[in-house]
């Protein structure tokens, strides 16, 4: 809180996890009299910044659906890497292992640290590195299509 001329300031920050690999950082000074004013403030400034119709948003939004839990036992690991990476986003290898086995069938390490990286399982995804450096895989159009064939299946 700092004093100004014309009352009371707030220096705000708000950091969003948007998706797995992508953070949105805002800080700003803001003019209140009250914190929960300058809270409200900040709270405005950032829906007028990333509207929840952004598609961006609607990603982070997206977790593996429910009905699919049930055909888990009968996926291939790719077919649950694909899955995965075309409702939560970019994930690195890392969390796919994690979020796969949160949802009750791991993939294991040892696929995703050799098969993943071998035809045709390469073409589905394409390696890019986060802000941190870490490499992060998102669906490539090949890969966009499987998994919707798989779901197509599946449904």
């Amino acid at each position: 809180m700092q004093e100004t001329g014309q009352g009371e300031s707030y220096e705000i920050e708000v950091e969003v996890q948007l998706t797995p690999a992508a953070r949105v950082r805002v800080r700003s000074v803001v003019g209140a009299s009250k914190l929960r004013e300058a809270i409200e403030a900040a709270q405005k400034l950032v829906s007028e910044l990333l509207p929840t119709s952004h598609p961006i948003m609607e990603d982070a939004a997206r977790r593996f659906p429910q009905d699919l839990l049930a055909h888990l036992g009968s996926l291939k690991y790719r077919d649950l890497a694909l899955l995965l990476t075309y409702f939560e986003g970019p994930l690195t290898r890392e969390q796919i292992n994690q979020r796969s086995r949160e949802l009750g069938k791991e993939v294991s390490k040892d696929w995703l640290d050799t098969e993943f990286f071998r035809r045709p399982y390469k073409d589905y995804f394409v390696a890019e590195a986060d802000a941190s450096g870490a490499k992060v895989y998102r669906l490539s159009e090949k890969g966009k299509m499987q998994a919707e064939e798989i779901l197509r299946r599946l449904r």
